[in-house]
């Protein structure tokens, strides 16, 4: 298939770097499923991205995205008799979540929109702040309720560790791709999300801005 295979090490030290290499050279040392294990979630300072940047998101090495590909196919083969059964879940969520944020949408917040003529399968629920608003802020407080988030992968590479000292050349100002990387972030539409939590999702992000 082109990837899998393992690695097995006896140093700490060797496995966070193989681990960083294996996830997009991801800066992060937590455990799939574990968030702020060095409790400095938003509090490392990197030269070139935003104060308060999640450091889930941070790129210091260039590196790979590998899978063990043969074990997923195997999965998603026995996945695809619920495609539409996903896809329908994953729009009923996004759905839910545009319409009780709707109040604030083209004010406080920045919503997103199906591209015409699409019906797309949403892996998750995008949101852009105004600007001026404390995103940092805004997490905590979702993630002081288990709420997960996570920004819109790497924003602007060009800012992040791993471009230092690398020759680029950059096309126009990337003013969208630096507007993404300080203002933008999303919560989930997992298919196995039910409506309480999904309004348990909304009602939070309302909360939060009433208070301001």
């Amino acid at each position: 298939m082109g990837e899998g295979g393992a690695v097995v090490c006896d140093s700490p030290e060797l496995r966070r770097i193989v681990l960083s290499l294996r996830d997009w050279g991801r800066d992060c040392w937590c455990a799939p499923g574990h968030d702020d294990t060095c409790h400095k979630r938003y509090e490392q300072k990197f030269p070139l991205l935003p104060a308060g940047y999640d450091h889930k998101y941070v790129y210091s090495h260039l590196g790979y995205n590998l899978k063990i590909t043969d074990m997923q196919a195997a999965v998603g083969l026995t996945q695809l008799s619920r495609l539409a059964e996903f896809g329908a879940a994953r729009r009923r969520n996004f759905a839910r979540l545009a319409k009780a944020l709707a109040p604030l949408d083209g004010g406080a917040l920045i919503l997103p929109k199906a591209t015409p003529r699409s019906d797309p399968s949403w892996f998750g629920f995008p949101i852009t702040l105004a600007e001026g608003s404390d995103r940092r802020a805004l997490l905590e407080h979702l993630n002081a309720r288990r709420i997960g988030t996570r920004l819109l992968f790497a924003g602007n590479i060009t800012r992040q560790p791993c471009f230092a000292g690398v020759e680029h050349r950059v096309a126009g100002s990337l003013a969208g791709t630096d507007a993404i990387m300080r203002r933008t972030f999303w919560v989930g539409t997992y298919p196995g999300l039910d409506e309480a939590r999904v309004d348990f999702i909304a009602a939070s992000i309302l909360e939060w801005f009433s208070g301001r």
